[in-house]
């Protein structure tokens, strides 16, 4: 074993205890691939020349024991530049949380992909939600920033595999079985509650006039084999997958009427994968991201906007017709207003 020169004699091995020992102790609880994709972050560099900032051991209030918890890894990467400072500043945060093992981790793939209007997760902002009035309507549109910035159609959003239930080899005697309690234990529930951790902790004073949007990505890293599980005439078909994404349904009972059914999402990736991840598509995906927040600095940072022509189109892009509410949308939305008042006087009249 290695010695620094400052080493004391007593600092030694006990006996019994051999440093194969230990080496294989360290290998198996997974310190070393957090150590090596802490690395593979660091060594990364962006536009800008940008990178990321890495805390290890990050940690966050568990939000059922309310005690302190850690994560291995938070990596934040800026999206803009300082001069001038942009009203609201774009990031990329990872939550990211490294497993090892020599059993398989098993994926239960869906044969349907959802649009995720809360994927990535957005933290920092006053709201998560855009406030929407238009000029040809009196009505109100309450919709998601993603939704807005029209990011839940992006290709990232559909590129990898999804799945609800996920599963972990265990042995049982010679064979083995699969453990939904380990891996969502040990996989998926650190990573929801960190998500919610970092929500919290960024929300913005209410006198604030800048902003944080962090796109939040929670990832979960693995040193150990992916296999999915789809279904074909009835028969289970198996693969090896490098990334998945998986879906947790939750309900809310403390939140607004409409939103108390969510669904928190996770990146599961291989580390062999992990440079692959970052750089032909989630780095893409959030630089696209950021582009729109710049365009959209007011509108993000006070909760609301202005979109043309949404009672005749209202489910069609917003981004590119997305403006700050001002006194012109104001004017244009009691016009709309009028309008319809209009319309339905003339409607009692005519039936009278």
């Amino acid at each position: 074993m290695n010695e620094t020169p400052i080493n004391t004699t007593t600092n030694r091995l006990g006996a019994g205890v051999s440093e194969e020992q230990v080496l294989d102790a360290v290998v198996r609880s997974g310190y070393p691939l957090q150590t090596v994709i802490g690395d593979v972050l660091r060594a990364k560099s962006f536009s800008r020349n940008e990178k990321f900032t890495i805390q290890e051991e990050w940690s966050f209030i568990d939000r059922d024991t309310k005690e302190l918890r850690t994560l291995d890894l938070l990596a934040e990467l800026r999206l803009h530049d300082w001069n001038p400072q942009p009203r609201v500043r774009p990031q990329l945060c990872l939550l990211i949380e490294c497993k090892q093992s020599q059993l398989p981790y098993v994926f239960f793939q869906t044969s349907s992909k959802p649009h995720l209007f809360n994927f990535p997760m957005v933290a920092g902002l006053r709201s998560d939600k855009i406030a929407i009035t238009t000029d040809d309507d009196p009505s109100t549109w309450t919709l998601s920033v993603i939704n807005v910035l029209d990011l839940e159609r992006d290709p990232f959003q559909f590129t990898p595999p999804f799945c609800h239930t996920l599963s972990k080899c265990v042995r049982k005697g010679s064979d083995l079985e699969l453990s939904g309690s380990d891996a969502y234990n040990g996989l998926v529930l650190p990573l929801v509650k960190a998500l919610q951790h970092y929500a919290i902790a960024h929300t913005p004073v209410d006198t604030a006039w800048y902003y944080d949007c962090n796109f939040t990505v929670a990832v979960a890293i693995l040193d150990a084999p992916m296999i999915g599980v789809s279904v074909e005439q009835s028969e289970p078909i198996l693969s090896m997958l490098p990334w998945v994404r998986v879906l947790r349904h939750e309900y809310l009972e403390d939140a607004e009427r409409f939103e108390r059914d969510r669904h928190w999402v996770l990146d599961v990736v291989h580390k062999d994968f992990f440079s692959d991840y970052l750089d032909k598509h989630l780095i893409p995906f959030v630089e696209r991201s950021a582009e729109r927040v710049l365009r959209h600095t007011t509108e993000l940072a006070t909760g609301s906007a202005f979109v043309p022509r949404m009672g005749a189109n209202g489910w069609g892009t917003f981004e590119v017709r997305m403006k700050p509410r001002s006194t012109v949308s104001r004017v244009a939305r009691a016009t709309a207003v009028g309008r319809n008042i209009l319309k339905q006087f003339t409607r009692r009249t005519e039936d009278k």
